[in-house]
């Protein structure tokens, strides 16, 4: 079975690793190329992006929701937790070999006259992107969101079969 990229290994390649998951950090936390598009969808860097809209300002991110990764033979399950977010309010792009999933959490209101000691539930605009590994048929990719847990099915391509082939002469 492939290991997915975010598992910790030995040295050297756990410190690649650390480096890749900071690189992701940043992406999510600064939206790296999602800034500075000019009107043909492409970064001043020379990356082309499907649209403007692929990822929030990196102001108006206030949260990253919690991500589980499971892998078996077939592919590898994704779970993301989402409590109180509306399918509605939900949105799920491929972009390059990038997982991105956004959108909004509503704040539930206090009722008139009553007053919040404490608020530790997130709340606003949220974003996590999740890096896929090189191996998987992302034409099959498959999204369901139910009791406030989004869970993403991204299959393996299937490994190629080595067979003899007969040389005519």
């Amino acid at each position: 079975m492939a290991q997915f990229p975010f598992q910790i290994r030995q040295l050297p390649s756990a410190i690649q690793d650390f480096a890749t998951e900071m690189e992701n950090i940043f992406d999510q936390v600064l939206n790296k190329g999602c800034q500075n598009q000019n009107q043909t969808g492409t970064s001043q860097t020379g990356k082309a992006y499907p649209s403007a809209e692929a990822c929030e300002p990196p102001a108006t991110v206030a949260f990253s929701p919690a991500l589980d990764v499971f892998e078996d033979d077939r592919g590898y399950e994704l779970l993301l937790d989402l409590p109180g977010v509306s399918i509605e309010n939900l949105k799920l792009e491929l972009l390059e070999d990038k997982l991105h999933v956004s959108g909004t959490k509503t704040a539930l209101r206090a009722a008139e006259g009553s007053v919040q000691h404490r608020g530790e539930r997130s709340a606003g605009n949220f974003a996590r992107a999740i890096r896929l590994p090189k191996q998987v048929a992302s034409e099959q990719i498959e999204a369901h969101f139910k009791d406030g847990v989004l869970r993403i099915r991204v299959p393996k391509v299937p490994k190629a079969i080595s067979r003899t082939i007969v040389i005519k002469g």
